[in-house]
């Protein structure tokens, strides 16, 4: 009997630990830890070069007060440093903002051959660390005659909570629609290409597009369609859809055939 109640306790011992490798193994799989922190990290950028967009063009992101805006059009190449003070500053667009923000470029976006650089110094965004260098090169007309730029970014995030995430895309834009016009809200870009970074828990992974991303500059989501192909160190695929084209806060994530569908940003 006693040899009984030690195989059973036995047995029952491997199927608890089964059933707990099985439970730990599910929740690994459904880690999104590397998708959000991609996410979060493009999110990040976007909002920066937003910034960096309305102070180029206007000279200025609001009248008196912060942020100091000072552009050199005679230097070369050109530079622009975004001051925006050594404690959190409301912006227009809602977000706070310390430190500064520095732009040099070669040239006008639209020229061939112009190179657009930004990086930082003890620059924060809602709190948030952004240290590295985003490297806009404008490479010409493609066959179809649109314009093609190439877009490298090296960047790392310390968020509020103290975590660090950091990554490299190489990405290629091509802008098929708004060249034309003076407004920028009828743009609109495709991006294909590659990233890789470490997530916030320390985990690799890589992504790349296998449908091209299509960027509509009057959608305040930017991304209305295409799919990311997401790999994180040891787990499956993840397959992130952006939808058909709608402006929406929506995507798409499917993880060894199981789909769900989730807010890109909250």
């Amino acid at each position: 009997m006693k040899k009984f109640i030690q195989s059973a306790t036995l047995a029952l011992l491997i199927l608890t630990v089964g059933f707990t490798s099985c439970r730990k193994n599910e929740s690994s799989e459904s880690d999104l830890t590397s998708m959000q922190d991609q996410n979060s990290a493009d999110f990040n950028v976007d909002l920066i070069v937003k910034e960096v967009d309305m102070a180029a063009t206007d000279g200025g992101l609001k009248k008196g007060g912060f942020p100091i805006v000072t552009i050199d059009s005679i230097a070369s190449p050109r530079t622009m440093t975004i001051d925006y003070g050594t404690t959190n500053y409301v912006c227009e667009d809602g977000n706070l903002r310390r430190g500064v923000i520095l732009v040099t470029w070669t040239g006008a976006y639209r020229q061939s051959g112009t190179v657009i650089k930004i990086n930082f110094k003890d620059f924060y965004q809602n709190d948030n660390h952004v240290e590295g260098t985003k490297t806009i090169s404008n490479m010409g007309l493609n066959a179809s005659n649109q314009m093609t730029y190439t877009v490298v970014v090296e960047m790392k995030v310390t968020n509020t909570s103290n975590e660090v995430y950091s990554w490299t895309s190489n990405r290629t834009r091509t802008w098929i629609s708004g060249y034309d016009t003076k407004t920028k809200y009828d743009d609109i870009y495709l991006i294909s290409g590659t990233s890789s970074g470490t997530n916030r828990k320390g985990d690799l992974f890589t992504a790349k597009t296998i449908s091209d991303l299509k960027i509509d500059m009057s959608c305040q989501w930017r991304i209305v369609s295409g799919i990311v192909e997401m790999n994180p160190e040891g787990k499956s695929t993840r397959t992130i859809d952006y939808g058909n084209g709608n402006c929406d806060n929506e995507i798409s994530v499917t993880v060894n055939g199981k789909t769900r569908t989730m807010s890109r940003r909250k």
